[in-house]
């Protein structure tokens, strides 16, 4: 009965975890006989018998690590303040040698290290009285994984290989609902990237791991092993792969751009240059984006690429149009989730950092866009009506009264040619021929009767 105080919490937490990794006690089970003579680790055994997700929660909240869970510490005296940080110092080495034996203590009741596949290990069925259930080794790895992608636990490579494999591969236990799946499918890549970003390059197979991720469609981790290979194009394509979340491949694009230098940065600026056209339908705001804060100087360079692609012109020179009229854009490709929300180490905090470098510069447009005037000639207004009129003819009346600059005879013209009626009318009526304008709305509503009557006709006699 009673509270603790926040002193005694901390040194509480790790006792419970000692008695947890005590090598002796805790009744004896079936499936506790497979661990070794000694009968290590039985007190934890049992307890991830009787609920592992539940168990797992403890140990999590035991190091810290659980959700907003934040142990209610007070504040020091200023004049103990030294004596503090270095009791606080000595907790948290003591907490991660903790973690490091807790991690050990769970590979060793997997049995991952003699393990020849988790595909093995098993019951499929969540309910099964064996232990453990598919869920539940589901539940050890990610525990696992998580601590080794935070840097305060290490693996053997043979164990890291087959973490690797159960989070890569479909023998994680999935939810039935797609867009669950589909979220679940993408905090495993996240999870992955987490990992291999805290391990060193030596510890795991690259070649492996990427044919891996190439069959699931992790292409964010595909992006990073060929970025760690320094195939940077392949890199890039892997990126671009990655249409739920293309905010990836703009940041890797512009991180590239900044980083490279000589041979390689041609090179890579000319595949950028090339690919324009696909960047397009992943985002058109990032890629205009791309386009005025990199390649300003390339523009026609670029137009001429988009010329065999109208439709990837026509989104681009949208983008352009939309610009010029507000001065700004909204980056539909920046989703929630974007940044990594795994316990991570450095160099995973490096690629965060990037693409916030980047979500950052993104958000100042407005400023770049003061910097890099848009200009729209009469040309580029025709062209962009033409393609107006074949992908949104619904669409080209209401630029033509919001935009104003325009030769009204080509514009009329094309209106004409695509049978835009409104739009010939509201031509008609602006250089004040409006006995025209008046029949070619009449002629308009004539064709849309006999289309009716037509219609009619049809559901009657059927």
């Amino acid at each position: 009965r009673g509270t603790l105080s926040s002193e005694r919490l901390p040194s509480l937490r790790m006792e419970l975890v000692q008695f947890l990794l005590e090598e002796s006690g805790g009744p004896k089970s079936q499936a506790a006989a497979r661990l070794n003579s000694t009968g290590a680790y039985l007190n934890l055994h049992y307890l991830l018998e009787l609920d592992t997700e539940a168990t797992l929660d403890v140990l999590r909240i035991a190091f810290g690590d659980y959700g907003n869970f934040k142990p209610e510490i007070s504040l020091p005296d200023s004049s103990n303040q030294a004596n503090n940080n270095a009791k606080e110092d000595s907790s948290n080495e003591n907490q991660d040698m903790m973690v490091q034996k807790t991690v050990g203590a769970l590979v060793l009741i997997l049995d991952l290290h003699i393990s020849q596949s988790i595909r093995s290990a098993g019951s499929n069925d969540s309910s099964s009285q064996v232990w453990p259930s598919k869920k539940d080794i589901g539940h050890l790895i990610e525990f696992i994984a998580s601590y080794v992608a935070s840097g305060r636990a290490n693996v053997s490579k043979s164990v890291l290989s087959q973490i690797l494999e159960y989070l890569i591969s479909d023998q994680c236990v999935l939810p039935n609902d797609p867009e669950e799946k589909s979220e679940s499918k993408k905090r495993r890549e996240k999870k992955v990237l987490a990992v291999l970003d805290a391990v060193p390059h030596n510890e795991w197979n690259p070649s492996y791991v990427l044919h891996l991720c190439e069959e699931v469609q992790f292409y964010q981790v595909c992006g990073l092993i060929h970025t760690i290979q320094h195939d940077y194009l392949a890199a890039l394509d892997s990126y671009m792969k990655d249409v739920d979340e293309p905010v990836h491949a703009f940041s890797f694009i512009h991180s590239m751009l900044l980083q490279l230098s000589g041979t390689e940065s041609a090179a890579f600026r000319s595949a950028v240059i090339s690919r324009i056209p696909a960047l397009v339908h992943l985002s058109r705001e990032c890629t205009f984006y791309l386009v005025i804060d990199h390649f300003n100087k390339e523009s026609r360079q670029i137009l001429s690429e988009l010329q065999p692609k109208p439709e990837s012109l026509f989104l681009y020179l949208k983008t352009l149009v939309e610009v010029h009229l507000s001065g700004t854009l909204k980056f539909s490709c920046v989703r929630t989730g974007s940044i990594v929300d795994e316990p991570c180490g450095g160099r995973v905090k490096d690629r965060q950092n990037l693409l916030e470098d980047y979500l950052r510069r993104i958000s100042e447009f407005p400023k770049v866009l003061r910097n890099c005037s848009v200009e729209i000639t009469d040309d580029v207004v025709e062209l962009y009506l033409e393609l107006l009129c074949q992908y949104e003819p619904n669409s080209v009346l209401k630029f033509l009264e919001t935009f104003e600059n325009y030769r009204v005879d080509r514009c009329l013209q094309l209106c004409q040619e695509y049978g835009i009626v409104d739009a010939a009318a509201f031509l008609l009526e602006r250089v004040g021929d409006v006995g025209s304008a008046l029949l070619l709305t009449l002629s308009g509503i004539n064709d849309k009767f006999i289309i009716l009557g037509t219609a009619v006709e049809r559901m009657v006699s059927g």
